[in-house]
């Protein structure tokens, strides 16, 4: 088992050497010859405790720069933008995960370890998610990952243009349902969240004329299975198995 964040000096010495993308917001800079007391990777530290504390509306280079006793003009001098902070917090995020080296007999069980991963990831992070919208993860931490992951899906057999089509729309599957899970417990106004009732939409639903809902009234009862856990795993099983089946069956996308 690798974990991507135990390799994180020998990326920042990495990241020198690669190619900047056309899209990187955050500056290449030089060392300082002085002694710099504020450094590139506290003030991405610092922005991923606020975020994960206050949320993306919480999150400012003025309050970074409070945090860190600072003004905000030494913050852009290191991260250029909060867009260019926000690329990096959010590879920071992906450094995070643990890759494990591929095992071809086992790599169905692996790509769903990597989906656990990255779901307890997000829940572990608030606002990733919104973080992560518009944004094509380039920096030397998701390129170690998803080079890793691809590992995994083409050890298996899976043909290349699936491979990176599966690796992409698991993460988009996988986003997407943590997305709500992460919005569900938020609290509202400053509050405490209250935890919605299991049974709310079964005993809804109970309700309702079975002459014009059939379907929804035949099966009421299942409306309270909502165990996330369960779902999830449900979820992973389908996106893996169909997975699987397409590669198995030599379509290539």
């Amino acid at each position: 088992m690798v974990h991507c964040s135990s390799m994180a000096d020998d990326l920042s010495t990495q990241a020198a050497a690669l190619p900047p993308t056309p899209w990187q917001r955050a500056p290449q800079r030089a060392a300082r010859r002085r002694r710099d007391p504020i450094t590139r990777d506290a003030i991405v530290e610092t922005a991923l405790r606020i975020l994960d504390s206050e949320g993306l509306d919480g999150l400012s280079m003025r309050r970074i720069a409070e945090e860190l006793d600072t003004g905000p003009a030494s913050l852009y001098w290191h991260v250029g933008s909060k867009d260019g902070l926000l690329d990096l917090v959010f590879d920071h995020v992906i450094g995070e995960q643990h890759i494990p080296d591929p095992d071809p007999a086992h790599w169905r069980e692996q790509l769903k370890q990597v989906a656990r991963t990255q779901r307890a990831t997000i829940l572990r992070h608030r606002d990733i998610v919104a973080v992560s919208l518009g944004r094509i993860p380039m920096g030397p931490n998701a390129l170690r990952y998803a080079e890793r992951v691809l590992a995994i899906l083409r050890a298996g057999g899976v043909p290349d243009q699936l491979a990176v089509a599966g690796h992409h729309l698991l993460i988009a599957v996988v986003n997407g349902f943590t997305l709500d899970e992460s919005t569900a417990a938020l609290p509202a106004s400053g509050e405490a969240p209250v935890p919605p009732s299991p049974g709310a939409a079964r005993d809804y639903i109970a309700l309702l004329p079975p002459g014009q809902f059939p379907n929804l009234t035949a099966v009421t009862d299942h409306f309270a299975d909502a165990d996330p856990d369960q779902r999830f795993e449900l979820l992973l099983d389908l996106f893996v198995d169909g997975l699987a089946q397409r590669a198995a069956s030599g379509q290539r996308r």
